[in-house]
């Protein structure tokens, strides 16, 4: 038994093996970590602009809802959409974040638009490209099923990835309905 314990043949390769084993857990904490930043900044984001695209659903036009026919005041609803956005993420006017808010880097919005169509439910397709012309860019999907007109608000926010000097573009939707219920 002694012999056996003072043999130190193949020492280098379970050295090599556990640094192996090392580096290949830290890359998976890594990564886990960064996703599990990127679901919170995702659960912090998402009501927010939910309550922001709903503001901008509520400007009608009254005098269009008298006669029955539903109409959005665009001008209004995308004032509101945008004051509820900042108040909402603490932003400053030019959507740059102030010291108490949770984003580093200040939102891009991609879309804020009314639609309508002849039938619902209505699936809304929309692709975006984040950091076009670059060699990040990325391109993005949006499928979004409407069930009356609506309000569709798509940003874009950027969150720091941990061990990188980039961050990485993540795309929101949301969708608030104008109709009456």
């Amino acid at each position: 038994m002694k012999k056996l314990l003072r043999r130190e043949e193949g020492s280098a390769h379970l050295l090599l093996f556990a640094l192996f084993g090392i580096i290949a857990a830290a890359f998976l904490w890594v990564t886990a970590f960064n996703w599990m930043m990127q679901t919170h900044s995702l659960t912090k984001t998402k009501p927010l602009l939910d309550r922001a695209t709903h503001a901008a659903s509520l400007n009608i036009d009254k005098r269009e809802a008298a006669l029955g026919r539903l109409v959005w005041d665009s001008a209004r609803g995308t004032d509101d959409f945008y004051k509820y956005l900042r108040l909402n993420l603490k932003l400053g006017p030019e959507l740059t974040p102030l010291s108490r808010s949770h984003l580093k880097e200040a939102p891009i919005v991609h879309h804020l638009e009314y639609v309508t169509n002849p039938t619902y439910p209505y699936v809304l397709n929309r692709t975006l490209t984040v950091h076009s012309s670059t060699d990040r860019q990325t391109t993005r999907s949006v499928n979004v099923t409407i069930y009356g007109p609506s309000i569709v608000a798509i940003i874009e926010v950027n969150r720091s990835l941990l061990g990188q000097p980039r961050s990485e573009p993540v795309v929101l939707s949301s969708v608030a309905s104008v109709r009456f219920r």
